[in-house]
C-alpha cells in the first residue's frame, strides 16, 4: 500500500512539472507598436504638397498628405521599413526608418518633378476583342476594349486616345475617349449588323505619339423583338422595341417631338405610329429598324376631342390605314396614296379612336370597323360597328351612359371587343379616376371588368397579344403622375404582371 502511495505522488509531481513546462512554452510576447509621422515638400518651391500618396515596405496603412503636406501613420509593429512618397508627374522618393516602441518616427521628404522621357512609346498590342480575320463572333452592342503598351522609362505615364470607325468607309472615325491612363475602355449604344474598326493612339509626357494599327469587330444581328412601346426620353417620346429574353432595347424614333401609338401592319415589316414634328399628330410608317420613314397624311392630321395622335388602325390586308379627323373617319394608302371618307359622326360628336378587322368567327368572315366616337363633354363616348367600305350597317355598342371610354380594339378572332372605362363618370376636366380595362361580346352581351380588385391607378391602353390569349396594357397612377408601367394579364383578367417599368401605348405581336 506505501508503494502505491509513492508510485501516486511521483505521477503527480511529474504531471504538474510537464503542466508548468507546457505554460512556459506557450507563452507570447506582446506586440510592439509605434508610429511614422513627416512632411512633403516641392523640392523647387519648398512649398507642401497635398495628395501625395505614402506607403510602406513591408505594409502597412497606406495615407495621403493633407493640405499642409502632413502625413500620418498610426499603430506601426516595431522594426525596419521603407517609406516611400508617390505623386504623379513627381518622381518618387524613398526613406528607410527603425520604428521603435512607443516612439513616433518623423521623417521629411523633397520631391522633384520627374524629368521628360526620351523614349517614344512601345508599340500597342491589342488584347480583345479578337480581329474579325481570327474570330467571326458576332458581339453584342457593348464591347470592352483592351491593349497593352509596353514598358517606357521609369517615371512616365502614358496616355491614351480610342478611335472608332464606323465600317471601311468611315475614313475620319470618331475619338470616343482621350488622354486615358487605363488600357481598357468600353463603347457603348454600337449599331447592330455594323462593322467596326477600332485603333489606340499612346502618347508620352512629350507627346511623342504612338498609333497603333486598326482592328475589326461586327455586332450582332438586329433582334426580332416582340415588343413595342413609347418612353419619354429628355423632353420628347419616342418609340423602342424590346425583346424579353436576350434584353434588347433599341431606340427607333430620335425626332426630338412626340411620336407614340406604334402598330405594327399584318405583315409585320412596317410600323405606323403618329408624331407632332410638323405640330400637329400625322400619321407615319417606318421599318422595324427604324429606317425608311415616310409621312403618310398631309392635309388632314390625326385630330379630334382631347386626341393626342391614337386615332388610327391598319387595315386587315396592310394596305390602308383608317384614322380619325374630328367628324371624320378617312382611309388612306399605306404610301400616303389614295383617300376617301369612310363616315361622318353625329352631329357634334368627333370621333376618337378605330380598330379593323377581317371578322373571323365574330362576323361570319366580314370586315368590320369599331369605332369611338366623342361628344361635347369628355364622358360622352359611344362605341359603333360599321362597315369598312362605307360606314354602313352602323350598330351602337356601348351607349353613352358609361363614363370616359377609349381605346377600342377587336380580338384576334372578332368575338370580342376590349376598351377602357372611367367608373366616375362625369368628369368635366377629362381627368381619369378609376380606369378600368372591360371586355364585350361583339353582340353587346356580357359586359365584364377585366382590371378586378387587385387594380391600383388606371389601366389604359390595353391590347391583345396576337394569339389573343394575352392583354398587355398601361397603368398610371389616377393623377398622371408617377411612373407609366406596362403589364399583360390572362384574356381573362387573371395574372397581372408588371413587364416593362416605364413605357406606354404598348404593343405585343410575333415578328416573323
Amino acid at each position: 500500500m506505501k508503494k502505491f502511495y509513492t508510485l501516486f505522488g511521483l505521477f503527480i509531481v511529474f504531471g504538474l512539472s510537464m503542466f508548468v513546462i507546457s505554460c512556459n512554452e506557450s507563452t507570447v510576447e506582446p506586440d510592439l507598436y509605434g508610429s511614422i509621422s513627416g512632411t512633403v515638400k516641392a523640392s523647387a518651391s519648398n512649398l507642401p504638397m497635398e495628395g501625395v500618396t505614402i506607403t510602406t515596405n513591408p505594409g502597412t496603412t497606406s495615407v495621403t498628405t493633407n493640405a499642409e503636406g502632413e502625413f500620418s501613420i498610426e499603430k506601426v509593429l516595431v522594426g525596419d521599413y521603407s517609406v516611400t512618397a508617390t505623386k504623379e508627374d513627381y518622381s518618387s522618393q524613398s526613406i528607410n526608418i527603425k520604428v521603435t516602441e512607443n516612439q513616433n518616427n518623423s521623417m521629411s521628404f523633397l520631391l522633384t518633378v520627374a524629368p521628360l522621357d526620351s523614349k517614344i512609346p512601345d508599340d500597342i498590342t491589342y488584347v480583345s476583342p479578337a480581329d474579325i480575320e481570327d474570330d467571326q463572333t458576332k458581339l453584342p452592342t457593348e464591347v470592352e476594349l483592351k491593349w497593352r503598351n509596353g514598358e517606357t522609362e521609369k517615371g512616365d505615364t502614358l496616355r491614351f486616345d480610342v478611335i472608332l470607325y464606323e465600317g471601311a468607309d468611315d475614313a475620319e472615325g470618331t475619338k470616343v475617349v482621350s488622354n486615358i491612363l487605363d488600357t481598357t475602355y468600353t463603347v457603348k449604344n454600337l449599331k447592330f449588323e455594323t462593322t467596326y474598326l477600332w485603333k489606340v493612339v499612346a502618347r508620352n509626357k512629350q507627346l511623342d505619339e504612338v498609333e497603333g494599327k486598326k482592328w475589326r469587330f461586327a455586332t450582332e444581328d438586329f433582334p426580332k423583338n416582340p415588343y413595342l412601346f413609347v418612353k419619354d426620353t429628355l423632353g420628347s417620346r419616342d418609340i423602342y422595341s424590346w425583346d424579353l429574353q436576350d434584353n434588347h432595347l433599341v431606340r427607333l424614333t430620335t425626332e426630338g417631338s412626340s411620336q407614340v401609338f406604334p402598330q405594327i401592319s399584318p405583315n409585320t415589316q412596317t410600323i405606323a405610329y403618329s408624331s407632332n414634328e410638323s405640330g400637329k399628330y400625322h400619321i407615319y410608317t417606318m421599318d422595324t429598324r427604324g429606317n425608311n420613314v415616310k409621312q403618310i397624311t398631309s392635309e388632314f392630321p390625326v385630330e379630334g376631342f382631347h386626341s393626342s395622335g391614337e386615332g388610327f388602325c391598319w387595315a386587315p390586308d396592310g394596305g390602308s390605314i383608317v384614322y380619325a379627323h374630328n367628324e371624320n373617319l378617312y382611309r388612306i394608302g399605306y404610301e400616303g396614296a389614295g383617300f376617301d371618307l369612310i363616315s361622318k359622326a353625329p352631329v357634334g360628336w368627333t370621333y376618337k379612336g378605330c380598330d379593323y378587322i377581317n371578322g373571323f368567327d365574330g362576323f361570319d368572315g366580314v370586315e368590320k370597323i369599331v369605332v369611338l366616337a366623342q361628344g361635347p363633354k369628355s364622358y360622352q363616348n359611344e362605341i359603333y360597328l360599321m362597315n369598312p367600305e362605307d360606314g354602313s350597317g352602323l350598330t351602337r355598342l356601348l351607349p353613352d351612359e358609361f363614363g370616359t371610354v377609349s381605346n377600342p380594339v377587336f380580338s384576334p378572332n372578332g368575338k370580342k371587343i376590349i376598351f377602357s372605362r372611367d367608373t366616375i363618370v362625369e368628369r368635366d376636366n377629362g381627368r381619369r379616376f378609376d380606369v378600368r380595362i372591360y371586355s364585350i361580346n361583339v353582340d353587346g352581351s356580357e359586359l365584364t371588368d377585366l382590371s378586378g380588385d387587385d387594380k391600383t391607378g388606371n389601366d389604359i391602353q390595353a391590347r391583345f397579344s396576337e394569339t389573343g390569349e394575352k392583354i398587355i396594357f398601361m397603368n398610371v397612377a389616377n393623377d398622371g403622375d408617377g411612373p407609366k408601367t406596362i403589364w399583360t394579364m390572362d384574356d381573362d383578367g387573371s395574372n397581372r404582371t408588371q413587364l416593362i417599368s416605364s413605357g406606354q401605348m404598348p404593343f405585343w405581336y410575333n415578328p416573323h
